[in-house]
């Protein structure tokens, strides 16, 4: 009996976030095992650091990898021209984005609201070059290049994000602060919740990215765009859940709790978001727009 074409990816994405999380769990027993040999000899070395930042890199990166996969798994682009330039536009826009949404979240979480805006900051920047290049430029009108374009860079703007956020926990012991006694446990979970938020982010954006350029395709000019906001502003709150909700009082209620839903969020994402757009994506094999052939 055949494995569905998805399988795989999934299995790899989950071990890897596995091999990360344990990796992370590795760096908080070697801090202590330094903290303890230091109180000694004065002498601390930062490798317990460098483990953690590993696994963070493995535990993130790997399932956002498992993510492209499974995408290309279903969705060929094989008879796709310039899906490489996509590729590479993808990676500095997703860059671009991060450092952008890094200067504007903070203003923006001062407004009423407050952690419903990084959503609304976030999904724009992540949707904005690809919709102008949907605009102007006829080869990004192609919905699977325009969908990979998207994926990248939401991707790749979800492992810079996680990346940063554990490098930043780590600053008050690079400044010469003792690990906290739970710090195994602590840098395990750092890994963990950093994996589940960032995984979210292709998820959510290429649902929504799916919605735009099919009815860009498909419907009249005036349609397409209200269908196309409408997908820009769900895929917010979607967003929007995490942030304001899951990570904001749930977080304070009860930690363990907050990332168990997290956990039941992602793959909910997955199953009714995600999956279902790729589908209609894939049903879609015509790569003409109607208004072109008439």
């Amino acid at each position: 009996m055949s494995r569905p074409r998805g399988t795989v990816p999934l299995i790899v994405g989950l071990g890897g976030a596995a091999a990360g999380a344990l990796l992370g769990r590795w760096g908080g027993s070697l801090m202590l095992t330094v903290d303890r040999a230091a109180s000694a000899s004065g002498d601390r070395p930062t490798y317990p650091l460098l483990v953690v930042v590993v696994g963070a890199i493995i535990g993130i990166g790997v399932p956002l990898v498992a993510i492209a996969w499974y995408f290309r798994r279903e969705i060929s682009l094989a008879a796709t021209p310039h899906r490489r330039q996509a590729l590479w536009i993808g990676l500095a826009w997703g860059t671009i984005a991060m450092l952008l949404a890094g200067v504007l979240n903070g203003p923006a979480t001062m407004l009423p609201g407050g952690a419903i805006w990084p959503g609304l900051v976030e999904e724009f920047l992540k949707l904005l070059l690809p919709v102008i290049l949907l605009l102007r430029a006829r080869t990004y009108r192609s919905p699977r290049l325009g969908v990979w374009l998207v994926l990248v860079a939401a991707a790749w703007l979800g492992f810079l994000e996680g990346v940063s956020y554990v490098i930043t926990s780590l600053d008050p012991i690079l400044d010469g602060g003792r690990a906290p006694s739970d710090a195994p446990f602590i840098m395990m979970m750092d890994v963990v919740i950093r994996t589940i938020v960032e995984v979210s982010h292709p998820l959510i954006t290429v649902g929504a990215a799916v919605v735009i350029w099919l009815a860009a395709k498909h419907l009249p000019t005036g349609r397409a765009i209200g269908i196309g906001v409408i997908a820009y502003l769900g895929a917010a709150a979607i967003h929007g859940l995490n942030d304001a909700v899951l990570d904001g009082p749930v977080r304070d209620w009860s930690v363990p709790v907050s990332i168990a839903l997290e956990a039941v969020y992602v793959v909910a994402v997955f199953a009714f978001w995600f999956r279902p757009q790729v589908r209609r994506l894939q049903r879609d094999r015509d790569d003409v727009r109607r208004d072109d052939v008439r």
